[in-house]
């Protein structure tokens, strides 16, 4: 029985980070899930990700998405939800997003920070100037 081992050829030596039929110019996502449990990593992870994949020269912007009902984090009980980050243009977000802007070292704005309470109101705001008729 053959080695394993032996039936490598150079084309398999190498490890490449871009995923199969990757196309240059063309968005993908990925997609960083986990409890609702805060201080586990995920935004550590995330940062870290972004830095990894920006210095392979791909164009990182980071979404962060809450579930809070609130338009934004500068309400939320800070005992309970941790300290509010504002970025630049005065968006009050989760503190994951400064972390995001030191890996990534680009400041980021109200884009990258989504809760449901905005869009909730974003919905509720298309509805009163009827644009669901």
């Amino acid at each position: 029985m053959p080695s394993i081992a032996s039936d490598k050829s150079i084309e398999h030596e190498f490890y490449s980070s871009f995923p199969e039929n990757y196309e240059i110019g063309k968005t993908k996502f990925i997609i960083i899930t986990g409890s609702v449990m805060s201080g586990v990593g995920k935004g550590t992870f995330t940062s870290c990700l972004a830095t990894l994949l920006t210095c392979h020269g791909l164009k990182v912007s980071p979404l962060k998405f809450d579930g809070y009902l609130n338009y934004d984090a500068g309400t939320l009980n800070p005992y309970r939800h941790g300290e509010v980050f504002v970025l630049d243009d005065g968006t009050e977000c989760d503190l994951d997003l400064g972390t995001y802007e030191r890996a990534i070292n680009r400041n980021l704005s109200k884009d990258n920070y989504l809760t449901t309470g905005k869009i909730f109101k974003t919905i509720i705001d298309k509805e009163r100037i009827g644009k669901y008729l």
